[in-house]
């Protein structure tokens, strides 16, 4: 089988699959399982009220610094394999990019979570 009739077969078979699963599946719902919350407790506010866009900012903060992390660890510990300097210039640079962007941030007050 090539690669052309193998791939329409996979289309197929997950597009079969995907329709069979709203056939065969079951919706039970009885009046606890539908309300709002699943305790079973009435809510005593709305549920939409704003969120503070201090923990969108502490969010965004966290997944930039830990993807920065996740590039940091692995580049670290090959450094001494790899021995080369463009290697070695383009993570100072990474870095550099970092470090400005963190000053930036620092001087437009996004780190300034109290006031």
């Amino acid at each position: 089988m090539g690669f052309v009739q193998t791939s329409i077969v996979i289309i197929i078979l997950i597009s079969l699959l995907y329709i069979i699963s709203f056939w065969a599946s079951t919706k039970k719902g009885d009046k606890e399982k539908l309300s709002i919350y699943e305790t079973g407790f009435n809510p005593i506010n709305d549920a939409k009220f704003k969120i503070d866009i201090i923990f969108w900012v502490i969010g965004l903060l966290y997944l930039v610094f830990d993807l920065e992390l996740i590039f940091i660890f692995p580049f670290a510990s090959i450094i001494f394999i790899i021995n080369s300097f463009l290697a070695y210039s383009v993570f100072l640079f990474f870095l550099l990019i970092l470090a400005l962007g963190f000053i930036y941030e620092y001087h437009q007050g996004a780190l300034n979570i109290f006031n």
